[in-house]
């Protein structure tokens, strides 16, 4: 019998020479060499036209349909997304909605559960089944024209605007290993492992507002590389979502680029959660927690805060049942009149801002009550 090999070698191979070329040889060169301006450049304009490839391309239009876009946008990302040799749409969207229908499971392609390794690179090293390993689920990208040509050209199209284009650019100013080293493999090492540390590092820190039942974690630190994918237990529990980042501050370019287009039609039917699942969200993630605390705490703390608990916990969810009623009826009096329309989004605003504020004062006595609790402390306002 045939033993069966646990590593695909061949990927083992690319993913290893890949930043060992990366690190090592652009070391080397920069010893002897130096560096000049144009190569840090080329790194990361490379960097950020890959990532956006993957992330507004990739993840938030293919494998989430979070928005729409022109053909000519798509054809864009499709080409930025193969610079950073992830895969294609098909197989990387595939595997991303299988991590996203079975979280966390023997059918989660990088479930944390396997540990940070596996879900950081080792599902990819590893030899996996193949029923487990079959593209599923993606019948409406099948379709596409732009992702049916993909998938005859990939290695064809990376290779081509990933490798010659920035050697190219390279000869332009007479250094094109320096420039093969800097915008090829330094920049695909550092694309590869900034979305490996999503589905590893957010799932180990960083916080969980919206599902604390979730092993993904916000972390805007993760952010900063990853062009505002770290921000991963929102992601998990709106997935359709095109922003990940939902405060304006948060740092989330393929939010703000996605939004851009917008302005000029070249996106559309941007999907947003509305204002009450997200603040629902957040009181069950504290209310789940208070839960979880109560229960390993002693007797005269959990009696002491309990109806406490209980009580703002109701008043939140009388909050969410108008608001959710007030938000259906106003949604469904739009009509085509524009001044109408502007009136009703005005109300809508004000709904959702004065709801806000309500249920942002029962949060914060939830989440004073939490801090008491951790603290073992006896005191109720």
């Amino acid at each position: 019998m045939k033993k069966h090999n646990s590593y695909n070698w061949n990927m083992v191979f690319f993913l290893s020479i890949i930043p060992l070329i990366g690190f090592v040889g652009t070391g080397v060169y920069i010893y002897h060499h130096g560096v000049v301006w144009q190569e840090p450049l080329l790194l990361l304009v490379f960097w950020f036209l890959s990532g956006m490839g993957i992330t507004m391309g990739y993840h938030r239009l293919f494998a989430h349909k979070s928005y729409e876009t022109t053909n000519f946008i798509q054809w864009v990302l499709m080409i930025l997304g193969s610079l950073a040799f992830e895969n294609t749409i098909l197989k990387w969207s595939s595997d991303h909605r299988k991590h996203h229908t079975h979280p966390e499971t023997e059918n989660d392609p990088y479930s944390i559960k396997e540990g940070f390794w596996h879900a950081h690179i080792g599902w990819i090293l590893k030899n996996t089944p193949e029923e487990k390993n079959k593209i599923i689920g993606v019948k409406d990208l099948e379709k596409k024209s732009v992702v049916k040509f993909q998938n005859k050209y990939y290695f064809h199209i990376g290779i081509l605007f990933g490798m010659v284009l920035p050697l190219c650019i390279g000869l332009l100013y007479g250094r094109p290993l320096g420039a093969i080293l800097w915008g090829t493999f330094l920049r695909i090492t550092l694309v590869h492992h900034a979305t490996f540390f999503i589905n590893s590092l957010c799932h180990y820190v960083g916080a969980r507002p919206y599902d604390s039942n979730s092993t993904a974690r916000d972390s805007w630190f993760v952010s900063l590389f990853t062009f505002g994918e770290g921000y991963h237990n929102y992601h998990h529990k709106f997935q359709w979502d095109y922003r990940n980042g939902i405060k304006w501050f948060a740092f989330d370019p393929s939010k703000w680029i996605i939004n851009f287009l917008s302005y000029f039609g070249f996106a559309y039917n941007l999907k947003k959660a509305k204002e009450y699942l997200i603040w629902e969200s957040r009181i069950e993630s504290i209310k789940n927690q208070l839960n979880d605390k109560l229960s390993s705490t002693t007797d005269s703390i959990s009696n002491l805060y309990i109806s406490k608990i209980e009580l703002l916990y109701n008043q939140s969810q009388d909050i969410f049942t108008i608001w959710k009623e007030l938000d259906l009826k106003y949604t469904k009096s739009i009509s085509v009149d524009k001044l109408k329309n502007k009136e009703i989004i005005k109300k809508i605003r004000n709904i959702n801002k004065e709801n806000i504020n309500k249920v942002k004062l029962i949060k914060i006595d939830l989440d004073q009550i939490l801090l008491n609790i951790k603290r073992g402390k006896l005191v109720l306002d």
